[in-house]
């Protein structure tokens, strides 16, 4: 009998394989889908890219049971994915390689069970494995037996790399293409390196539901406001009523700009921590705030009076006629949520350069220590809106070790979930970004030959 150990240890050097010879790979929904369902169809395109119509919910993040939660350690993982919604329903989500593991160790609280398609790098597919065998949803020699067969043919269809898109939205079954840029591999991997970047999360595939309401991540209010059928929501029947003469003016809608800022505040001169002895770094001010929208709506308004007119025979015939007398203005402040809210530091293009070639050239084994932070990790941010329906974001993040020397550029960008009104949408969802810049300084000795500072020579 195998040693359980060394399976492990085999299966493990097979993956690793599997991922470098078979880059990208797709599961289809199967021979059933649901009907006026086209599954990838919905989302993607024959050359691989996004269709338009396509609603980009961007980064979810929410707690899940399945998730680790070490409270004693201060570990709260949260499942986090990016979400895509199509008119139709349908709903695409990439979790992050975290969150997919998790999944794959708890398919059914995690609803990966529910999935009717995955699409992307075999490096994913690798990792959906080992969280199936982490979990005890798989053997060994079962997971093992599955990849033979992919690499030996028998459960899975090699097709072209500029085909790979035409295979899985005309449903042809578990397909596989070697990643070649400017083909369908290279836009499909194109789109998840993109969200991967935006995101700064790590995303290796893409699941498919063909109804939103099966997804972890749930229904978009828009769509549920556009098409409730698409949610699983009843279709309610309007009451026609009549309603008086076009008398007053219709709805509006106002907003103040909102204020965006980002800034380096403490201290004046930071230097790089490893010439600070007090490793002291710098503090940066984040702050975001979204004035409310005000909905302003008229009802008319009526009165009932007599109206009188002689009758045939010269007495006075009289009926109550309602009569318009102006119009009564109405105004709600609407909050703009902020649904996701983002906070880096990145080094400029320049000083990376400067620190690579103009200081490496006198410093030998000069390189770049810590290009990027995430400012959010340095301090306690706050997101939420006010009773008067202004929402903010803010951060204060505090002793950031920069280690290079150089300008780093500040970036907040946060994005909305528009405004409703008695659950109709009344201004779409924004994305609001504002950049800044802080210089990090570096002390470089230099010698000075002493001949030069009237000294007498030797």
């Amino acid at each position: 009998m195998i040693n359980r150990i060394k399976l492990f240890s085999l299966l493990t050097a097979v993956l690793v394989a599997f991922s470098l010879i078979v880059p990208v790979q797709a599961k289809n929904a199967g021979d059933n889908p649901p009907p006026n369902s086209t599954g990838w169809g919905e989302f993607f395109q024959t050359d691989g890219t996004l269709k338009p119509g396509v609603i980009d919910g961007g980064e979810v993040s929410q707690p899940a049971d399945w998730m680790p939660n070490l409270g004693p350690w201060g570990i709260h993982m949260n499942a986090t994915y990016h979400v895509y919604t199509s008119p139709d329903g349908s709903s695409m989500m990439t979790p992050t390689a975290s969150t997919l593991l998790f999944m794959a160790i708890n398919p059914k609280e995690s609803g990966l069970i529910n999935s009717n398609g995955q699409v992307g790098l075999s490096l994913g597919f690798g990792l959906e494995g080992l969280g199936n065998l982490a979990g005890g949803n798989a053997t060994p020699q079962q997971l093992l037996s599955g990849i033979m067969q992919a690499l030996g043919g028998n459960g899975i269809t090699q097709v072209d790399a500029d085909k790979f898109a035409d295979a899985i939205v005309n449903n042809q079954g578990n397909v596989w293409a070697f990643l070649s840029f400017g083909t369908d591999t290279g836009n499909i991997f194109q789109q998840l390196l993109t969200t991967s970047l935006s995101d700064q999360n790590l995303y290796l595939l893409a699941m498919l539901y063909n109804s939103c309401t099966d997804s972890p991540a749930g229904c978009p209010p828009e769509l549920c406001q556009a098409s409730p059928a698409a949610c699983g929501l009843p279709i309610t029947t309007p009451v026609v009523t009549q309603t008086p003469p076009p008398t007053c003016p219709g709805p509006s809608i106002s907003q103040a700009q909102p204020s965006l800022s980002i800034a380096a505040v403490d201290p004046d001169y930071p230097l790089v921590v490893g010439q600070d002895k007090d490793k002291r770094g710098a503090d940066a001010q984040v702050s975001v705030s979204i004035p409310p929208v005000i909905y302003t709506w008229y009802d008319p308004i009526f009165e009932t009076e007599d109206v009188c007119d002689n009758g045939s025979d010269g007495t006075p015939v009289c009926k109550k006629e309602k009569k318009f007398k102006g119009c009564q203005a109405h105004q709600e402040a609407l909050p703009e949520k902020i649904t996701n809210a983002r906070a880096t530091a990145t080094i400029s293009d320049a000083s990376r350069a400067w620190i690579v070639g103009d200081l490496g050239s006198q410093w030998y084994g000069a390189y770049i220590h810590s290009a990027s932070f995430d400012l959010k990790s340095y301090g306690s941010p706050s997101t939420g809106c006010s009773g008067g329906g202004t929402c903010s974001f803010s951060l204060f993040a505090s002793r950031v070790p920069f280690a290079d020397p150089g300008i780093f550029n500040l970036l907040v960008s946060v994005n909305t979930a528009g405004t409703f009104y008695n659950g109709k949408m009344i201004t779409n969802p924004r994305v609001l970004s504002k950049t800044g810049q802080v210089k990090i300084w570096v002390v470089l000795p230099t010698l000075i030959d002493a001949t030069t500072n009237g000294m007498p020579e030797p």
